[in-house]
């Protein structure tokens, strides 16, 4: 390992004689940036930034940048900080020598490239996605719902409304202040010091602890890819004088953290599972009921029903247009970030969860044809398509035909027709595919649109790249504008 260890010194030394609180500020303002467009002229940015970028990139590898800065700058002293192009890029240069030199640990057979594109993948695609209004509503709708709402208030002593607003008070402050004052008065907005303690004690840490943490790590094939704790903690206290004196050096995070992030709060909970699952399939049903409110689409939610003295809960939702039927089984487990960075052999449990949820989805239509269930099917083409909460990038043909096989085996297990799968092809999307492509469903009709992404090579591109290439002229639903009321919630309290 003494390759990698020689390519991240530099990185460690230099950063030894920077400034902590200067340098992070720094780091603040280019994470304001990396939230625009991706490149700015030094017009743009003059006011902010002491330098400016020529329409420069900004670096994505700034979470990166973050957390190695509160690992090893000068708490008292240091000479050096990141406001200038050249430093910026020196530390950039360096993180980019490390993650070489890890690429060539990892990369020692054929199938290692295809488990480092989905490192890649799920490194670096989240921070493409800045759509974070239209998240955190979706996130928001989804944690306030009656199942999870009680679970919520009781494991952080605040209400999902209360979270949010908070949240959201930092985020606009952070947009001008690089310091947050965690000892702040929010009463007068309803929210007692004791629940604003427990708010900032969730999301904060000390510079101490997170240096105790990792002061152990290592430096090896893994570094590029460990988990950032800034993901769960994105406040730091870096003065154990004045502890509620808070810093975020990325913004970004917080905004994660108080909307899809509150999955953290609550995953080690024992009711959390099936409350999760109940409020995903309400939010889905919230988002057909705004694509299809106008039109002779049908949308069908779940009906419980009785075979053999059992109870089967049939499909989650069912969308029956002038031509087919979309059958939904919503899942809202999350990929692991141990499965994320640990490539296909480590992937296949997560892989097998989504084909239960395949399979389910084909139990489900087999019992409709079969006349057990309230629905009863048409003579219309059946869609069966699989919803996840959050994206998991299902890239690349090998990954494709990994979960194939999983959705074959776990067929012939439940004795079901595995040629369902060719006379009756599924499909996989995460929520945010759903209400991006969801608009092209409802314009182009149903079974159009999940034919054409199973010609030629659409088959193994992401959505979002097929909905481009083929349904480009139309205009995708606003579900910020549809769900802006829920902002009005927010802000009044009510």
């Amino acid at each position: 390992m003494s390759a990698i260890y020689d390519a991240y010194k530099p990185l460690r030394n230099y950063l030894r004689h920077c400034a902590l609180e200067p340098t992070l500020e720094d780091v603040w303002q280019l994470s304001l940036h990396a939230a625009k467009p991706a490149t700015f002229s030094g017009r743009a940015l003059a006011a902010e930034l002491s330098y400016p970028l020529d329409g420069q990139p900004i670096p994505p590898e700034l979470p990166t940048i973050a957390l190695e800065v509160l690992l090893h700058a000068r708490k008292r002293g240091g000479t050096k900080r990141l406001n200038s192009l050249t430093a910026v890029g020196k530390v950039v240069s360096s993180l980019r020598n490390i993650v070489n030199e890890g690429s060539k640990l990892r990369l020692t057979g054929e199938d290692d490239i295809f488990d480092e594109m989905l490192r890649i993948s799920h490194h670096q695609f989240p921070w493409q996605n800045r759509d974070f209004y239209t998240s955190m509503i979706r996130c928001f709708k989804t944690f306030s719902a009656p199942s999870l709402a009680p679970i919520f208030e009781k494991r952080t002593g605040l209400s999902v409304r209360e979270f949010y607003f908070l949240g959201l008070a930092l985020g606009a402050d952070l947009r001008s202040r690089f310091v947050i004052n965690s000892a702040q008065d929010y009463s007068e907005f309803g929210i007692s010091n004791e629940k604003t303690t427990a708010f900032f004690t969730r999301l904060s840490t000390s510079i101490d602890e997170l240096r105790r943490l990792y002061a152990q790590q290592p430096v090896d094939a893994t570094w590029d890819y460990r988990s950032n704790p800034l993901v769960e903690k994105p406040l730091v206290a870096t003065d154990p004088e004045h502890p509620n004196r808070l810093l975020c050096p990325v913004p970004e995070f917080l905004l994660r953290r108080f909307s899809s992030g509150l999955y953290y709060d609550l995953v080690n909970d024992s009711k959390f599972g099936s409350a999760f699952g109940a409020a995903f399939e309400a939010y889905i049903g919230e988002v057909l009921m705004v694509a299809f409110k106008d039109g002779p689409t049908i949308v069908l939610e779940e009906t419980p029903y009785t075979v053999k003295g059992e109870v089967h809960h049939g499909p989650d939702w069912i969308v029956c247009d002038a031509g087919s039927n979309l059958v939904i089984e919503c899942k809202g487990k999350r990929l692991p970030h141990t499965a994320r960075v640990a490539g296909k052999s480590e992937l296949a449990g997560e892989i097998d969860k989504i084909a239960k949820a395949v399979v389910q989805n084909y139990k489900n239509i087999r019992e409709a044809q079969q006349g057990l269930s309230s629905w009863k099917p048409n003579d219309h083409p059946i869609v069966p398509l699989v919803i996840t909460f959050e994206d998991w990038f299902f890239l690349g043909q090998p990954l494709y035909e990994q979960l194939e096989a999983s959705v074959r085996r776990q067929l012939i297990d439940a004795c079901v027709d595995v040629t369902l799968i060719e006379t009756m092809p599924y499909a996989v999307m995460s929520c945010r595919e759903f209400e991006m492509c969801i608009g092209a469903m409802r314009e182009g009709g149903i079974a159009k649109f999940f034919e054409g992404k199973r010609e030629g090579e659409y088959l193994h591109w992401m959505w979002p790249q097929y909905l481009q290439r083929e349904y480009k002229n139309i205009e995708p639903i606003n579900f910020q504008k549809a769900f802006e009321p829920v902002w009005r919630t927010i802000i009044a309290g009510s």
